[in-house]
């Protein structure tokens, strides 16, 4: 009897972790489907702000996890869900929002794939598509299975782990979405090749009661979509323009969380509206003399180190000056130093500048200030002690990449911590680039930038950002506001 060939010792046996992970999947597949969920989409948003999306049939899913777990157990294979669904890199950071046209100067071409691999934190069953449940997921190399350069969410990923590691800070963030509403007069939405006459469902003044009124049963409806996905609303409000409205997402200390549930809520909203006969428009600039559709940031810091599941440590507030801390001030300062580039980011196309100016509640100069919504940055204080609790960046819209905006910015907040910059006088005098073509090159020209986004993603969102500046100019100067909505909402 060969005594060295014994069964493992119960004490020091323990689950493998592969094994564990995969059963979790099955279980996860087989409750989706007993909640008659029939389709999984796969979902990413590319460099223009497009979702790119492929679903499979749940029941082709736990079929393959089914007859993959044998080989889970001898050779460590990646689970079901990891190796389903791919997608051309050209179609991640290669093509414009305004069709599926690569642009030679990304250099990239129709050659290689990537692979969707889901976040699960992001998954949610869609109220408003019966049967369908969607998970965002990161970009890998289909070869290697390295996280792709050209992933926006992986970036944010990357971001967030590099300061929370290396500075010991983390990120509570909240976002304010606004958007118009509108409905066609023949009750119709065709595509942009048959115009309907659009209009807004009312007239109603910022905070007024009309739209809440009139629209009580969208609002109800969209409320109840986001409950079911567990995206937390603080308030929703009429905005100033004809038919607007913000919804604001609650603060998390959880970004990508947050980040996510940016992208499902824009998809909720024009869902719901599309329900009750009407569409929503998150066009930075629509009307002429009204205010545009922003996406306000909200921003404070926090000490991971001091951080439990108890705790929120807000290292944004201090004593003076102005009751920001000093590394609150640096934030702000780095911010504020790379706004000419990071706008680009923030406010990715030539409508986006149109929502910015004197008098249009973005601030046209770079600067910040205490409650004043006129600057690009507000510092806001609680209403009980006064004091600041975070800063709102105002230079952010819907037409933005959330993933590349948010990095963007707390990468600029964090250059200025990491050189201990002294925060300047409030105001300003230097006014914002005018347009996105010059504030592209301040992105072009930005050490920070180039370090943050890697020679590869740079030259294509650049790229790509160029040709939509091109597209735009060539467009009939004749065009209408109804032809511009028209485009947005029928994508």
């Amino acid at each position: 009897i060969d005594e060295t060939f014994l069964v493992q010792e119960a004490s020091i046996w323990k689950p493998r972790d592969e094994v564990q992970h995969n059963g979790c999947i099955d279980a996860l597949l087989q409750t989706l489907q007993y909640s008659n969920v029939e389709f999984l989409r796969f979902g990413c948003v590319d460099v223009a702000n497009t979702i790119r999306v492929k679903m499979i049939p749940i029941k082709r899913l736990l079929k393959m996890s089914s007859s993959r777990q044998s080989r889970i157990r001898l050779n460590g294979e990646n689970n079901v869900l990891d190796d389903q669904v791919s997608i051309a890199k050209v179609c991640v950071a290669g093509l414009p929002s305004y069709g599926d046209e690569m642009i030679p100067g990304t250099n990239i071409d129709a050659r290689d794939v990537l692979m969707i691999r889901p976040d699960l934190r992001s998954l949610k069953i869609l109220p408003y598509a019966h049967h369908s449940a969607m998970v965002l997921g990161t970009l890998h190399d289909q070869r290697t299975g390295a996280l792709s350069p050209f992933c926006p969410k992986g970036l944010l990923e990357r971001v967030l782990e590099t300061v929370e590691t290396k500075l010991g800070i983390g990120f509570a963030v909240g976002v304010e979405i606004e958007f118009c509403l509108v409905k066609s007069s023949t009750g119709q939405y065709e595509s942009a090749c048959k115009m309907e006459k659009l209009s807004a469902p009312d007239t109603s003044l910022f905070a007024g009661t009309t739209t809440l009124n009139d629209q009580q049963e969208f609002v109800s409806d969209l409320y109840q979509s986001l409950e079911k996905q567990m995206i937390d609303i603080e308030t929703i409000h009429a905005e100033s323009a004809m038919g607007q409205m913000e919804v604001v997402l609650a603060y998390d200390y959880d970004v990508m969380r947050l980040a996510n549930h940016v992208v499902l809520a824009r998809e909720s909203i024009k869902a719901c509206a599309k329900q009750h006969g009407l569409r929503a428009s998150f066009l930075p600039k629509i009307y002429d003399n009204q205010a545009g559709n922003g996406m306000h940031v909200h921003l404070s810091l926090r000490n991971t180190n001091l951080y439990d599941s108890n705790t929120f440590v807000n290292t944004f507030s201090g004593v003076s000056p102005f009751s920001i801390s000093p590394i609150g001030q640096s934030f702000i300062e780095g911010i504020l130093t790379h706004l000419e580039g990071l706008i680009s980011l923030t406010m990715p196309t030539s409508n986006s500048f149109k929502r910015v100016g004197k008098g249009c509640w973005t601030g046209h100069f770079i600067g910040w200030d205490i409650e004043e919504k006129e600057v690009p940055l507000r510092v806001c204080l609680d209403s009980e002690t006064h004091k600041a609790t975070n800063v709102e960046l105002k230079l952010v819209d819907n037409t933005c990449n959330i993933y590349l905006a948010l990095s963007s910015i707390l990468w600029s907040g964090v250059d200025g911590i990491r050189q201990h910059m002294i925060l300047r006088q409030k105001n300003g005098s230097k006014k914002l680039p005018h347009t996105f073509e010059s504030s592209l090159l301040h992105l072009e020209n930005s050490t920070l930038f180039q370090g943050l986004l890697g020679k590869d993603l740079l030259t294509s969102y650049i790229a790509v950002k160029r040709a939509e500046i091109r597209y735009n100019n060539n467009l009939n100067p004749s065009i209408s506001v109804d032809d511009f909505i028209l485009n947005d909402i029928m994508k």
